[in-house]
């Protein structure tokens, strides 16, 4: 590695969130500077000169906003990742100020930082620096060294059971020379060079393919892939995936496919069209990252969409804000008015999963339930938790027989056997 390929700088004025962050940073091989002053940031940006930045927003003597604008008048090219115990909205607008700049935003996050987030950002950044080609991904197409990982997705089949029965299908890249590359490099260089229908076809090819082992292996799970806007424009797109599915014997019902809130309001006209095409073709649909992009609600609520997913932004907030509760709680019901599936992305803990199951939320995808992973301990993580949710729907019904009144026939003596004993000519008496 390059003594300048990947240098982090940190900005907090609380000491132990600046090694929390210095020392995931050096774990992941950077070369890291901790500060806790302003002043210390900008000698720091002068001659640390870092390609990643991670800064706080509320500190004393200058806050995070300043030292945005303080980059931007620097020309810094630095991928800058916002850090706040604010809300989400507070965090997106830091973004757009950043972006307004004229700065490469790697993300935000809210405090308190889980470190599995924090490395899952900075990955994205390792090697930004080292440019690949369209060349190096389509030789990695040929050499199919592009690989894909699956995310379950439970459903809610009754109050407080989730059972895994579908996956994610996303596409992962390990590169010989510089190692993971990031799905949001290298999946804009497929998009920009004409790539992305191969790119996209490799994976279905690829997720259909596992699908048919876990059929054997007796896990019947369905499969969500993920299309780019370009593909959207593409008349001929659904009968190619048609047929991929039909080569294999795969039964298009249990085949959805994701399109971003944005993506699906590109073209309205072409785009109705091939999402149209490919539900009468039975595949599913899934519109994505909802409440994030910007759309016409008239468009949505005429696209062909079977499910909508509720983005990690409002479902990580549910329990910080009472308006990301009142907005998962409102896309919720507005995907049951629409007659879809509503499916919230980002659950990475118990709590969650039970205020989505009070919500009655159909579907949950996110750490808690499983990570990206290969396709063999998807099935062992699939078995797992099936298990662990039928002992938890058996326990109750056990409880309930156990605590059930015992009915015991009616007494000789009682009025109605006596009844009953006139009536077979049988005196009591």
């Amino acid at each position: 590695m390059l003594e300048s390929a990947n240098k982090l700088l940190v900005i907090d004025d609380q000491p132990d969130l600046c090694e929390f962050v210095y020392e995931a940073a050096r774990s992941l091989g950077f070369e890291a500077c901790a500060v806790t002053e302003p002043d210390a940031f900008r000698r720091a940006v002068e001659e640390f000169k870092p390609t990643v930045v991670v800064l706080d927003l509320q500190m004393p003597g200058a806050d995070g906003i300043e030292l945005l604008r303080y980059l931007g008048e620097r020309g810094s090219k630095a991928q800058v990742l916002v850090a706040s115990g604010m809300d989400q909205r507070v965090l997106a607008t830091a973004q757009q100020i950043g972006r307004a700049q004229g700065l490469a935003m790697l993300g935000a996050l809210q405090k308190p930082i889980l470190l599995a987030d924090l490395e899952a950002m900075l990955r994205q950044s390792l090697r930004a620096d080292t440019p690949i080609t369209a060349e190096q991904l389509a030789g990695a197409l040929d050499r199919r060294e592009i690989f894909v990982h699956y995310q379950p997705k439970a459903t809610r089949i009754a109050p407080g059971r989730w059972i895994i029965e579908g996956v994610e299908a996303l596409a992962r890249w390990d590169h010989a020379a510089l190692g993971r590359i990031s799905p949001s490099r290298f999946i804009p260089l497929a998009e920009k060079n004409g790539l992305i229908r191969r790119l996209t076809e490799y994976v279905l090819e690829t997720a259909l393919a596992q699908c048919r082992e876990w059929d054997m292996a007796g896990l019947e799970l369905s499969v969500a892939i993920n299309l780019s806007p370009q593909l959207l424009n593409d008349l001929t797109f659904p009968d190619q995936v048609a047929r991929m599915a039909a080569q294999v014997g795969a039964d298009a019902r249990r085949v959805i496919f994701e399109v971003t809130e944005s993506a699906a309001m590109f073209d309205p006209g072409t785009t109705m069209d091939v999402l149209t095409r490919m539900r009468v073709k039975n595949f599913g649909l899934s519109i994505d990252d909802f409440g994030t992009g910007y759309s016409s609600l008239k468009q949505l609520y005429l696209m062909p969409f079977s499910e909508l997913k509720i983005d990690t932004s409002f479902v990580r907030d549910i329990f910080a804000h009472e308006d990301a509760r009142t907005m998962v709680e409102t896309m919720i019901l507005l995907a049951h008015k629409l007659r879809l599936t509503a499916c919230a992305e980002g659950v990475e803990a118990q709590e969650v999963l039970d205020f989505l199951d009070q919500a009655g939320c159909d579907r949950a995808q996110g750490y808690f339930i499983g990570r990206p992973m290969d396709g063999e301990p998807l099935a062992e993580r699939v078995r797992e938790w099936n298990a662990v949710q039928s002992v938890q729907a058996a326990a109750p019904a056990q409880r309930c027989a156990a605590q059930a009144p015992t009915v015991l026939p009616p007494s000789a003596s009682s009025p109605a056997s006596q009844a009953r004993s006139r009536k077979r000519g049988v005196d009591s008496t």
